[in-house]
């Protein structure tokens, strides 16, 4: 029996709104207990959300690394201009 396309419908939405943990102990848990060939299909579908999960998770951490190191670099801007302004202040005194 293959599932239909409604019921892919909904596992897909619920394996979409699951976090990385419960979407891998899903996959587990079918893993553990497959008795028909809806469980195989599940289980495809399943992984490809995980992957996708962790496709994006790896997207966020890239954005994030970028926009810290962008500011990091920012702030040793700010800061160097800062010491020549201080120094600049120090001298005319």
């Amino acid at each position: 029996m293959i599932l239909r396309p409604d019921d892919l419908k909904i596992l897909i939405s619920k394996y979409r709104t699951m976090n990385i943990e419960e979407l891998k102990a899903s996959i587990d848990h079918w893993e553990k207990n497959i008795d028909c060939p809806n469980h195989l299909q599940t289980i495809d579908i399943a992984k490809k959300e995980l992957a996708l999960k962790y496709k994006d998770r790896e997207e966020q951490i890239e954005l994030l690394t970028k926009s810290l190191s962008s500011s990091s670099r920012l702030g040793r801007w700010i800061s160097s201009i800062r010491a020549i302004l201080n120094q600049f202040v120090d001298s005319k005194n």
